[in-house]
């Protein structure tokens, strides 16, 4: 086409040419006739310049005006090929012959040739014998009809068929006549693909109805069920189904159906294992096409009903699982994505009407549970319709007006239950309600069946539908003609509580009632507390109080309210108050109103407080004692050992000669000496050292941060330096010196003071201050492992004992207590035996004073306490009743000093759950009277808990018989040592009868120990002693063999 453009071209300027010289040649011809016809030359010239400019013009303009043409063509001729090649359609021009004149890149590429390669070529060189005939077909067809035919081809393209819309005419001349074919071709491989996916989702669509369409024709789910498997099987051409439904963390099967459905039968799965399990794991689909070559799948279950392929898709409703829909085949069934995805969203649909099912079933049991809830509530309910006629009387209703269901159903409550005079007003409630007012709450009187007049509240709701209607009344009745009368006592008792509280001594009390309004504010210390009844009273506690103190009480308050005491001490000015919150009830048990006492116990903490001083300090010089320094130094000692602190020293004095002052001068100017050397010490202290007196005549003192030993020994010599000068004491002049005995510690120490705890510590100062002894008055010495060397016997025993406790070396053995009058065991007692790793079982004859020396026996008797109530539990509820024990655990000094002993005690009781009157603690005489004041205190509190108490070896130890009329003891115990003479020494037979009368005389029980022969438990008995221990019975027994005691 561009080669006819450019001829067209030169022509048209060959023709511009000619037309120019024939114009030319008929001008200059006819210009020359009219000259030789006017013989005007002047006139042939002015002629021929007008004609030739004529002529250059025209020939111009004809050219302008050809050329002008000629670019739009052009222009036409661009645009046109710019389309035939950039567009993707194919479009090609063929001759009558069939050969291609013309095709564009676009065609070439389907054909997978260049454009040059195609020109010249006919179908049969392009195309498989088949297709070019059935191409040449169809041209033929075009060109005979004359008309544009369309056409669908399928043609190769590389490897595979695709399909093209042909669109073909017919190729004419200028003429008309036909001289060729012309052809435009589209892809429409991809347009046929989308056309039989619509298709095929148009199938899955109505598939899918056919499948759900049925589930909205039932609720119930085990028929919803069934017909959703049969849909399926029938949609998915398959073998079996089920259905598992979550239950928990298990799938239980809900429905199956197909191939042997009794396999399904109470099969249930863990989620997260096998075919269904992963899914529901995964809430993912799985498809399994081949069973036999799957290693995730294998089951009895699958080999059972030979299922060959399997295809699985969770049931799921915003990402919750609700089950899983299992679909098999018996043979190989290869399964299209299609197919997948129809099942697919086939789930979706399924669980929306599982889901249904399932709200519909829960809502029928929630109506159930409904009906049931009013049927047992305990207020009489009623539900009355829109014409106030009973529908609904429920069980509570019965019992409180004596009208049956059958006798208030269909009428109406006023003529039933309401008084005449009352009616009107009643049936106003009514209407309001039935009108959409809100609930009503009023008391009424009512009338029974037979007749009587109760009280009843009443509590009247409308009931609405979902659109709002009022569709009838809910009442709510309860009868509170007791309450009422109940009201009227309560108000008898509070003119009586105002009384009472009004005469209280020493403080106050406060009545508060449900809304924290107090109702009685009285007392006889109100005035002392700086407070008036009129300011509680009628009050709640948020007018009455400071905010601060409404946040602390007002929870206590509610605890009272919800039946749970509680206790607390406050400071009020420079008094101290205990204060009580307790609830109040009512006869029958109903918390109505909560009570606060308030009473002054500062006098009482100063007691405890002065009580608390007693047991740390000693009373002579107000210094720390014994067991506040152990405590300090062990404080001290751990606190080292964390390098927290540097060195540090304790000094141990012992005042030389003490003795003989005490003896020849008086114990008075012994205390006075005692006190004197105190308060000196104190000069040469600094305020972080401490001084503690640990004995009648021994002092030590805790010295930190020391530089070096230099500091310690400098420090020693300026006591030494302080004491030469004289005492004046009553107008005597007393000298007196010490010996001085230093241990080092710390870190830094080079000195290897034993550090494991605080008495090891004060047992080194000690070696040290006996070794100064040994060196002569006024001396002092500093500790050394060559001192230590001297008592490595006795220190090797503490240490062992230190890890027996540490290496739970100790076993409890149980010796029994049996009653002489039956000759049963009434109990047993707790003692520790030391199963040494070397030295096999260690006597407690040789470790027990060393243990109460260096204070490792309150961990011993801490251990054993807490085994023998652990054994007791275990025996009280292996026996139960059948035999009623008790346990006795001894009980060291050390620890009857210690104030954590009661909450540890208590705790112990708790953990355990044993009843504390089970447990009999054995304290020695020596222990009591060691600390009267506070040891009396102690017990004391040990009887609050409920345990007994008895006087072990009485008789043996301090005397306690001047007090023992006022201390809490329940049982003595007869020392082994008047118990083994009673035979032969009449003066023990008579200790041992004066014990019993005692005993008896103050209501205690009586038990012998060591009782070895038939004769002693005879005298014993003939003696009423009560019950008796010894070898005679059993010696100490583990406990396996306790417990077979126990069966015999």
């Amino acid at each position: 086409m561009k080669d006819e453009l450019s001829s067209v071209k030169h022509k048209t300027r060959n023709i511009v040419l000619i037309y120019a010289f024939f114009s030319s040649f008929w001008i200059f011809y006819s210009d020359w006739l009219l000259v030789r016809l006017t013989h005007d030359s002047n006139l042939l010239t002015r002629q021929i310049l007008k004609d030739w400019v004529l002529i250059l013009l025209t020939s111009g303009l004809l050219y302008a005006i050809v050329n002008r043409s000629l670019r739009s063509l052009q222009a036409s001729y661009s645009l046109l090929r710019g389309i035939i090649q950039g567009t993707t359609e194919a479009i090609f021009v063929k001759n009558l012959q069939g050969r291609y004149l013309m095709i564009n890149p676009a065609g070439a590429r389907i054909l997978e040739r260049t454009v040059e390669d195609v020109i010249g070529k006919n179908d049969k060189e392009l195309f498989p014998p088949n297709i070019a005939d059935q191409i040449r077909d169809k041209d033929s067809n075009v060109i005979s009809s004359g008309q544009t035919q369309v056409y669908e081809d399928v043609l190769p393209v590389g490897d595979t068929m695709q399909t093209f819309l042909s669109t073909k005419d017919i190729y004419k001349n200028p003429q008309g006549e036909a001289i060729g074919l012309i052809g435009i071709t589209r892809d429409i491989t991809e347009h046929k693909r989308l056309l039989e996916e619509l298709k095929q989702e148009k199938e899955d669509l109505v598939a899918m109805s056919t499948v759900t369409a049925n589930s909205i024709c039932t609720l119930n789910l085990e028929e919803l069920l069934n017909v959703l498997l049969e849909r399926i099987i029938a949609l998915m051409g398959a073998d079996a189904a089920v259905i598992f439904l979550k239950k928990d963390d298990c799938l239980d099967v809900s429905a199956s159906i197909g191939i042997e459905q009794d396999a399904y039968s109470d099969y249930a799965l863990e989620i997260g294992q096998c075919h269904a399990k992963i899914i529901a794991a995964t809430m993912q689909p799985l498809y399994i096409e081949d069973t036999q070559k799957d290693p995730q799948i294998s089951s009895a279950l699958i080999e059972k009903c030979k299922i060959r392929t399997m295809l699985g898709v969770p049931l799921m409703r915003n990402s919750i699982l609700v089950g899983v829909l299992h679909v098999d085949w018996l043979t190989l069934h290869p399964i299209s994505d299609r197919k997948r995805h129809l099942l697919e969203i086939t789930a979706e649909r399924c669980t929306m009407a599982i889901l249904n099912a399932q709200l519909y079933k829960h809502a029928l049991q929630l109506q159930e549970i409904l009906q049931l809830q009013i049927d047992h509530m305990p207020l009489g309910c009623i539900i009355n319709d829109q014409q106030m006629l009973v529908t609904d009387w429920n069980p509570a209703a019965e019992k409180i007006f004596g009208f049956t269901k059958e006798d208030a159903l269909g009428k109406s409550p006023c003529e039933l239950i309401t008084p005449p005079t009352l009616r009107t007003s009643i049936n106003d409630i009514f209407r309001q309600l039935i009108a959409g007012e809100k609930t009503v709450h009023s008391i009424n009187e009512n009338l029974t069946k037979d007749g009587r007049t109760i009280i009843c509240e009443w509590y009247n709701t409308p009931l609405k539908a979902a659109d709002g209607t009022v569709i009838g009344m809910l009442s709510m009745a309860e009868d509170i003609t007791e309450r009422r009368h109940s009201e009227q006592e309560l108000r008898r008792k509070d003119d009586l509580y105002r009384t009472l509280a009004r005469n209280f001594p020493n403080g106050a009390v406060f009545l508060y009632d449900r809304d924290l309004r107090y109702t009685l504010a009285e007392g006889a210390g109100m005035a002392a507390m700086g407070l008036q009844s009129e300011s509680f009273e009628g009050k709640t506690i948020w007018e009455a109080l400071m905010p601060d103190i409404c946040e602390i009480l007002e929870p206590v308050y509610r605890q009272a309210l919800s039946g749970n005491a509680t206790t607390f001490e406050t400071p009020l000015g420079d008094r101290v108050y205990l204060v009580q919150v307790l609830p109040v009830s009512n006869s029958s048990g109903e918390i109505y109103a909560g009570m606060a006492v308030m009473q002054d116990i500062s006098e009482r903490k100063r007691t405890e407080a002065q009580l608390w001083r007693y047991a740390f300090y000693e009373p002579l010089t107000g210094l720390p004692n014994r067991t506040l320094f152990l405590e300090r130094l062990e404080q001290l000692i751990q606190r080292a050992k964390r390098d927290e602190v540097g060195l540090f020293a304790v000094l141990l004095l012992q005042i030389d000669r003490f003795e003989i002052v005490k003896y020849s001068l008086g114990h008075l100017v012994a205390d006075q000496l005692m006190l004197a050397t105190a308060r000196r010490l104190e000069d040469c202290l600094q305020p972080t050292d401490l001084l503690a007196r640990l004995g009648s005549d021994e002092l030590a003192i805790l010295v930190r941060d020391l530089k070096d030993l230099n500091d310690a020994t400098s420090l020693a010599e300026r006591i030494h330096q302080q004491l030469t000068i004289p005492f004046d004491l009553d107008g005597r002049e007393v000298f007196s010196t010490t010996s001085i005995g230093i241990a080092i510690g710390g870190k830094k120490s080079t000195t290897n003071t034993p550090d494991e705890c605080g008495q090891d510590f004060l047992r080194a100062a000690d070696m040290a201050m006996h070794h100064a002894k040994q060196q002569g008055l006024a001396r002092q010495a500093v500790f050394n492992p060559k001192m230590q060397e001297q008592a490595v016997a006795r220190l090797q025993m503490e240490a062992d004992l230190q890890r027996a406790i540490e290496r739970k070396q100790f076993q409890v053995y149980y010796q029994p207590i049996v009653s002489l009058e039956t000759g049963n065991i009434t109990g047993f007692e707790a003692l520790a035996r030391w199963l040494h790793p070397t030295r096999g079982m260690v006597s407690p004859a040789q470790f027990i004073p060393l243990a109460e020396e260096t204070g490792l026996i309150s961990f011993i008797d801490r251990w054993v306490l807490r085994e023998a109530c652990l054994q007791l539990s275990v025996w009280q509820k292996a026996f139960g009743n059948q035999v009623p024990l008790t346990m006795s655990v001894n009980l060291s000094s050390l620890q009857l000093a210690q104030l954590s002993l009661i909450e540890r005690l208590d705790q112990i009781l708790r953990e355990t759950g044993i009843d504390g009157h089970c447990l009999k603690l054995e304290i020695t005489e020596s222990a009591i009277m060691e600390n009267a004041t506070t040891g009396t205190v102690m017990l004391e509190q040990l009887k609050a808990l409920g345990v007994q108490i008895s006087i072990d070896d009485f008789g043996t130890g301090y005397s306690s018989l001047a007090r023992l009329h006022q201390l809490p003891i329940d049982t003595l115990k007869i020392d082994r040592s008047f118990v083994s003479r009673m035979g032969n020494d009449s003066d023990s037979l008579e200790i041992v009868r004066t014990i019993i009368t005692l005993a008896h005389s103050l209501a205690m029980d009586v038990v012998a120990e060591g009782v070895e022969t038939p004769q002693e438990w005879e005298q014993l008995r003939s003696l009423e002693c009560e019950y008796a221990q010894g070898y005679f019975f059993s010696k100490p027994v583990e406990r396996q063999v306790a417990e077979a005691l126990l069966t015999q």
